[in-house]
């Protein structure tokens, strides 16, 4: 496979995903407007931007190194996020274990 076409769906598949992670926080958060959840649809997006800005332009990453030093810091929001949302919803009243 040329490396080209290899790059093009590796952006393509990077980006889809960050699509799909923020759209199933974005769901979640609509039902329930935890501010866990909100925490991590906002990591999310940035993070989907990072992506995005990858795809588009892969060396304006590198030329400013800032830059890869937030982008991992937008996964610890969503962990972050997830996390605390699963303890709230682990120790709700009423559910079993």
């Amino acid at each position: 496979m040329d490396q080209h076409v290899m790059q093009v769906v590796q952006m393509a598949a990077s980006v889809l995903s960050g699509v799909i992670v923020f759209a199933a926080l974005l769901l979640l958060w609509w039902k329930s407007y935890s501010p866990w959840l909100l925490m991590a649809l906002l990591g999310a997006g940035v993070s989907l931007l990072f992506r995005l800005a990858s795809a588009v332009a892969p060396g304006a990453l590198n030329a400013n190194p800032m830059m890869l030093l937030v982008w991992p810091c937008t996964g610890l929001l969503v962990a972050a996020g997830l996390l605390g949302y699963a303890v709230v919803e682990a120790n709700r009243p009423g559910k079993s274990s």
